[in-house]
């Protein structure tokens, strides 16, 4: 079942599950399957108010992938050695772990961290694979015989411990079903639980599929064997690439099972027809897709409105006008939403939300001065201008990890309160203590370091000061080796954290750190200060899937922002974040605004902003410009009849500002153009080439022209800071 957004996929799908009741199907012979547990929640609720009879309900399997698969492994588990008490590790007890296996197979901490190992690992698992079979993965050497001995011995690890983790819980649990379908000799006996549990179900369903991964579409057929299958899922919302998701699960399902029957649910309750085309323009240039086309009853609505700011505190500062001025006017705050890309973007459009005195209710995210990165590297600042402020002194005492355990830390800390003086006096004098030597070392490495840093502090400027602490210190480096998308966020955040003390360089020249610690504080409690009933909503597209806005403002909407850069020459990344755009388009119901710079600062680069391919896919009949010298006049919608290449001259830029007199013509558009100037645009997770040393990925860089600096990944895993000028963009 093909369910466009805001088809109302949810009922239908409760309302098929009630009528099998109605029609005498025992509830034991119903599975139903999505992926949040307040998704399963909300099923089982919905048809329980359909059906009367409350055992029923009870009987019926329904849960997530992972909970369903626990309920088989609690019960059949023990033919893979595991009890019924076995044990569900967590992220934190699986890097436990994994930083002993790493340790006793003699693997560098330095250039392997756990969390990165165990990523690898989970997308191994993802794929339904076991350590000899990684090909797939396409791992470099020698990364790839690290991760599959380590993926060997943290496997027998767990089993030592009755343990799996969330991989193994699906892994664990087709590897059972394989089996009882192939059964080696005198293996039968053991296996008629599962071949009965194969053949239990007459009746499977399952919701967003296109949101699953291969192990989890063959859980799903191995348990369908004897059963009808009904998937519902919308291949156009697939936007979890990232998190292991395939999308060819749905898009070739009916090869997988001929005589699948396809439904089409396309009648959308929640969108007007303008913002339905728009959606359907950006979504039809994607090749890999079943196609659907969504209408409405609810009428044209709106023109989508398109606006070119000149820079993005131009654009923030404009949106937060906008919103204050819907809620002045009885729009509530709860139903306005501001959507970035990426996390980094929200900076500015905290700050300017909250100077026009209203509250940010981030989704998905925290605000950006209370982001672990961005706090750690403001604490590292605080102790170099106060050294006695224990607080901060004491988170980063052992950030990143430089085997400072919490029992030394106590020593510490007991010590300074029998003293009555600052955890900094004691770390001084630490051989007073009582530590052994290997603790003792640490501490005296960790204070050498703080007084290096007090003294480069009273000759190097602010914005290279932060670049050193961030590199002295490793904590790039430790985020570098754990590459996931996670890390390359927090790398993202620290580089836009440098673009901000950029700002205040080249606003107060001779500024201390002093005051730009005061400045973050301030401008980060202001959202302690606005009116706690006007919270507007920020988020990143990705967190946005699934909810709906009556007001929605989509930033960042120029090239290499959104779409993002790093996916700019990957065909199937495209596609996928083409579908994030269309993710972005439905989640307005009826007002939608799109937003984008001539130029912008991001992870502390400045760039000359194009207009996203996605702008210029929109219908010139369903937009119109949005005139911010005459705010009382309407909007003009753009006439119908005039080709994209003439309309993007109604794009309409705030006189304010020096901004180009036209919007670039990317008619031709497959391959965005360079940005002005002799500059590369940079990005975290950009491919480089050096003649030495061969690909490398950019983790950060420093600087600008002939002194621009890149901090590299190299293939050994290493990471070097290098000219800029001895490598080229792949």
């Amino acid at each position: 079942m093909l369910a466009g957004a805001g088809t109302g996929k949810t009922r239908v799908i409760t309302h098929r599950v009630a009528s099998l009741l109605e029609e005498g199907v025992p509830a034991w012979r119903i599975l139903a399957v999505t992926f949040t547990n307040r998704a399963a929640r909300e099923m089982r609720e919905r048809i329980a108010a359909l059906c009367p009879d409350e055992a029923q309900v009870r009987e019926m399997w329904v849960g997530t992938f992972h909970s369903i698969c626990v309920r088989i492994l609690r019960r059949h588990g023990d033919v893979l050695g595991l009890t019924p008490r076995f044990t569900i590790y967590d992220t934190g007890d699986q890097s436990s772990v994994m930083a002993r296996v790493l340790k006793d197979l003699n693997v560098s901490d330095r250039l392997y961290s756990p969390r990165g190992v165990l990523g690898h690992i989970d997308r191994a698992k993802n794929l339904g694979l076991g350590p000899d079979e990684l090909d797939p993965l396409d791992l470099v050497e020698p990364v790839r015989s690290v991760v599959a001995k380590a993926y060997a011995l943290y496997q027998e690890r767990l089993r030592a411990s009755d343990a799996v983790d969330f991989g193994d819980l699906l892994l664990h649990t087709v590897n059972l079903l394989r089996r009882a379908e192939r059964p080696k000799e005198g293996q039968l006996a053991d296996l008629d639980p599962m071949l009965h549990l194969a053949r239990r179900f007459q009746h499977i369903v399952v919701d967003e599929f296109q949101d699953t991964n291969p192990v989890q579409a063959e859980l799903v057929d191995r348990l369908a064997t004897r059963a009808e299958l009904c998937v519902v899922g919308d291949d156009d919302q697939s936007i979890y690439g990232w998190r292991g998701a395939d999308v060819a699960q749905i898009l070739r399902f009916a090869d997988r099972h001929p005589g699948t029957q396809t439904i089409r649910l396309e009648q959308n309750y929640r969108s007007t027809m303008n913002i339905l085309r728009c959606a359907d323009a950006v979504i039809g240039k994607n090749r890999g897709r079943l196609g659907k086309t969504l209408w409405s009853e609810l009428g044209d609505g709106d023109p989508v409105r398109v606006m070119m700011l000149g820079t993005e505190r131009d654009e923030a500062r404009f949106i937060a006008q906008r919103v204050r001025s819907a809620i002045d006017e009885g729009a509530e705050a709860e139903d306005i939403a501001i959507f970035y890309r990426t996390h980094a973007q929200s900076r500015v459009i905290e700050d300017e939300v909250r100077r026009a005195g209203l509250f940010c209710r981030l989704v998905g995210g925290v605000a950006f001065y209370e982001r672990q990165e961005i706090k750690d590297v403001l604490s590292y600042l605080t102790v170099l201008d106060n050294p006695r402020s224990d607080a901060h002194l004491l988170r980063i005492l052992n950030r990143p990890a430089r085997g400072i355990g919490a029992t030394s830390q106590a020593k510490v800390v007991e010590l300074a309160a029998a003293r009555g003086c600052s955890v900094w006096e004691v770390l001084e004098r630490v051989d007073e203590v009582g530590l052994g030597r290997s603790a003792a070392r640490k501490i005296e490495a960790f204070v050498a370091l703080l007084r290096e840093l007090q003294e480069e502090a009273t000759r190097t400027r602010l914005d290279d000061l932060v670049l050193r602490i961030v590199e002295a210190t490793g904590y790039r480096e430790r985020l570098a080796l754990e590459d996931s998308e996670e890390s390359a966020a927090r790398l993202e955040n620290l580089q836009e954290l440098f673009g901000n003390v950029a700002e205040f360089v080249q606003e107060v020249p001779e500024g201390t750190i002093a005051e730009y610690l005061e400045l973050v504080s301030l401008v980060g409690g202001e959202h302690r200060e606005g009116d706690s009933g006007r919270a507007v909503t920020l988020m990143t597209i990705h967190s946005a899937k699934g909810l709906e806005f009556e007001h929605v403002y989509l930033t960042g909407m120029e090239e290499r922002v959104f779409p993002h850069a790093r996916v700019l020459d990957d065909p199937t990344q495209m596609e996928e974040e083409r579908r994030l755009a269309y993710v972005a388009l439905t989640r307005a119901k009826r007002h939608l605004v799109l937003t984008m710079t001539a130029r912008r600062r991001l992870y502390g680069q400045l760039q000359v902003g194009q207009p996203s391919r996605f702008v210029l896919d929109l219908p010139a009949e369903c937009i119109a410009r949005i005139d911010t010298q005459r705010p009382t006049a309407p909007a003009r919608p753009v006439p119908a009849a005039r080709p994209r290449s003439e309309w993007q001259d109604d794009i309409v830029y705030d006189a304010s500002v020096d901004v180009p007199d036209v919007v670039p013509d990317l008619a031709d558009h497959d391959v965005a153009p360079p940005p002005e100037g002799d500059a590369v645009p940079l990005y975290v997770g950009m491919l480089v080439r050096h003649k030495l040393y061969g690909t490398a990925e950019v983790l950060g860089w420093s600087g600008s022209g002939e002194r621009l600096k890149l901090q590299l990944r190299l293939p050994t895993r290493e990471v070097k800071t290098i000219m800029a000028r001895f490598v080229e963009p792949l």
